[in-house]
């Protein structure tokens, strides 16, 4: 296959990152865009030059051109789109979340492999050299190990309510965290028991638990600790922002901005003897790393191989953050295995 044929489902903000990835490349052509709002659905084709667009996925679905897909809808709706994609015969590349329970995750992923097509979820930090260099610094031991990674952030949360909606995005323990989840399995192996407070603050029609914090005990004796609130009044509040990794031998400072017109950065280790290290690494900004996504996804589909990021990952992802919510509901440890 010289020329991947590929729909875009859902034509909200994230279509972007993907749209604009798929239309660099020689190797791919944007054949159909999809939305239930005709108005998001036409802009997104005229932007990107796709050649057709429509408001009912399953017309894109059965248009033969069509080899792969991309579903950008909210998580509630991608067991729906996922499942139909493959029962297409389509390879399927899905935003995170994979979905709002493990039942689905599990129906994605078994239809994706009855159907014999590829399917990746969008863990876009794994395409990210400053992450990929936090796994890289974190595995050489140059921190000792086990390590405590850390993390405090917070906003008012995003503009579109059905990412506070409980039933529909979950909240940011499922939605935005769930970067955290995946990186932290990623770089430290299989979780073994979640303890968490979280609670609902925010005002108004949010329903989702949105305020909180998790510990999350990985087999390794690694841990994560994440607090996060999308529960701030408004939709312009935010807080200050700390991430770090500690371990028994130095402490690793999250890097700024770099210098303009830089194009590397640095993690800053601080020793025992209080000496601080710049760990370089080449700086790459949002887009290229869903670039980088979006290639090896078509590298996969035309070289007939497996992503490398999976269903799987996304489900194992999805049982943090839902151990997370219950640790927090019941005020229990949540054991995992």
């Amino acid at each position: 296959m010289s020329t991947i044929g590929f729909g875009v489902i859902g034509c909200g903000g994230i279509s972007n990152v993907h749209l604009t990835a798929l239309s660099k490349r020689d190797d791919a052509r944007i054949v159909c865009v999809s939305d239930i709002n005709p108005d998001a659905a036409r802009g997104q084709a005229e932007k990107y030059g796709a050649g057709k667009w429509v408001t009912d996925a399953n017309e894109l679905l059965a248009m033969p051109e069509v080899n792969a897909v991309v579903v950008c809808t909210p998580t509630f709706l991608h067991p729906e789109y996922v499942i139909a994609a493959a029962k297409a015969g389509k390879h399927v590349l899905c935003e995170k979340p994979i979905a709002m329970t493990l039942e689905d995750a599990d129906r994605m992923i078994a239809a994706c492999d009855e159907a014999g097509v590829f399917f990746m979820i969008a863990f876009v930090r794994r395409f990210c050299n400053e992450w990929l260099k936090l796994r890289e610094i974190i595995q050489s031991g140059v921190l000792g190990r086990p390590v405590l990674w850390r993390g405090v952030s917070g906003s008012s949360g995003p503009r579109s309510p059905w990412f506070l909606d409980a039933q529909k995005g979950g909240g940011p323990f499922i939605d935005g965290c769930v970067h955290d989840w995946d990186f932290a399995r990623f770089t430290f192996g299989e979780p073994e028991v979640v303890l968490a407070s979280v609670r609902h603050m925010k005002e108004g029609d949010s329903t989702s638990l949105d305020t909180g914090s998790a510990i999350v005990r990985f087999q390794s004796g690694d841990e994560l600790m994440r607090s996060w609130t999308w529960g701030l009044p408004g939709t312009a509040c935010r807080t200050q922002s700390l991430s770090d990794v500690i371990g028994p031998k130095g402490a690793l400072r999250f890097p700024g901005a770099p210098a303009q017109g830089s194009k590397t950065n640095s993690f800053i280790l601080t020793d025992g003897e209080g000496v601080e290290h710049a760990l370089e690494y080449e700086h790459t900004i949002g887009q290229e790393w869903f670039d980088a996504q979006m290639d090896h996804f078509v590298t996969c589909i035309k070289e007939g191989r497996q992503p490398s990021v999976t269903g799987l990952d996304g489900k194992k992802a999805l049982a943090i953050a839902l151990a997370v919510l219950e640790a927090g509901r019941t005020h229990k440890p949540v054991v995992l295995g």
